[in-house]
């Protein structure tokens, strides 16, 4: 009986034309967000707070290339089996066959990609240990849903953390002051192990 193909995957993290981070699929040495949808997902999409590459199920995997994942969109199912991952495609596929990696060699990319910190930027670092870093169920039991973590455009010495409490949209907001990512995380982290209505929060008029 013939074995099935196996791939080989590789990613990597590289700055977009529209102002955010994409992640870049390779298999067996091809570039497929580019031929799929036109632009990865942004790392917070699909890596943090965990790797969504590491289970089974639907994952984005690309976005039009305007930076929305709604007008381009290219998906993957992930199924495991017999110590092989396997990735069909979904919506704007790259290519016309699933694609089958060797368990060991794929667990073991995830592995380097999640440990790989090289990419961020001070606002990415401090981002990504405040989404690692709370806990979201705690949140959720409050009704409170974490959103994105980005740098205020209109005042960049200062950290927006964007969520959601009852149906209204808000935001935190943290001072830089000269600090280091971690010590504005740290702050970030402690505010929002208190109780939601304790939060210096500002709210959004829609």
């Amino acid at each position: 009986m013939m074995m099935p193909m196996t791939d080989t995957i590789r990613l990597a993290v590289t700055p977009t034309d529209v102002g955010d981070f994409q992640v870049e699929v390779y298999v067996n040495d091809v570039e497929m967000t580019a031929e799929g949808a036109g632009l990865g997902m942004d790392p917070f999409d699909v890596l943090i707070p965990v790797n969504r590459l590491a289970t089974e199920g639907t994952v984005p995997i690309a976005r039009c290339t305007c930076g929305n994942y709604g007008c381009g969109v290219t998906d993957v199912a992930i199924t495991r089996e017999d110590g092989r991952v396997h990735w069909e495609w979904l919506v704007e596929k790259p290519m016309d066959r699933i694609v089958s990696f060797a368990a060991e060699q794929y667990d073991a990319e995830l592995a380097r990609m999640t440990a790989d910190h090289a990419w961020e930027t001070p606002e990415r670092t401090a981002g990504r240990l405040i989404k690692t870093g709370v806990d979201r169920e705690r949140l959720r039991s409050q009704g409170v849903e974490l959103g994105w973590v980005s740098n205020d455009h209109r005042d960049p010495e200062r950290l927006l953390i964007h969520f959601t409490l009852g149906g209204r949209a808000a935001y935190l907001h943290i001072p830089w002051s000269g600090r280091r990512p971690d010590e504005v995380a740290r702050e970030a982290c402690a505010t929002m192990a208190s109780h939601p209505r304790e939060w210096p929060a500002a709210y959004t008029l829609w």
